[in-house]
């Protein structure tokens, strides 16, 4: 619009800017979240696959021993992944948190702006009436 100009356009760019990298940041850590929950249905999924081998082995003693402490460190493992995965997801919750918080001061600064606007085209519109009543004023009166 011609003759206005927001006077916060730049700070505006930056919460933009910014609120893009926050929700960068959000779906990076999902995706990661995302893979460890897909790495834990894998876990359990080798160790029903092991308990089924150890309930076709049962005669066969040293496959079944070292399919137990396998099967001991597999469920550590697993156990590390789920506290892996509980961390992320307190990373997720407190990023989700920020990029909701940069979208409210972004939303904040657009509403100002339309405000402004919708302000700047009132006052145009009064001085342009103001303008046509003068002509015609003038007009009526018979001068040029």
């Amino acid at each position: 619009m011609k003759g206005y100009k927001f006077k916060f356009e730049k700070i505006l760019n930056l919460r933009i800017r910014q609120e893009e990298q926050e929700e960068d940041k959000y779906l990076i850590l999902k995706k990661e979240l995302n893979a460890l929950k897909n790495k834990i249905k894998t876990l359990e999924s080798e160790k029903e696959n092991i308990f089924k081998h150890l309930r076709d082995q049962e005669n066969d003693l040293a496959l079944n021993i070292s399919l137990r402490r396998y099967l001991k460190n597999l469920k550590l493992k697993q156990e590390r992944v789920r506290k892996e995965k509980k961390e992320k997801k307190k990373e997720v919750d407190e990023q989700l948190d920020i990029l909701l918080e940069k979208k409210k001061e972004r939303k904040t600064l657009e509403k100002l702006k339309e405000q402004e606007i919708e302000k700047f085209v009132k006052e145009f519109l009064e001085d342009e009436q103001k303008e046509l009543d003068e002509l015609g004023r003038l007009y009526s009166m018979g001068g040029r």
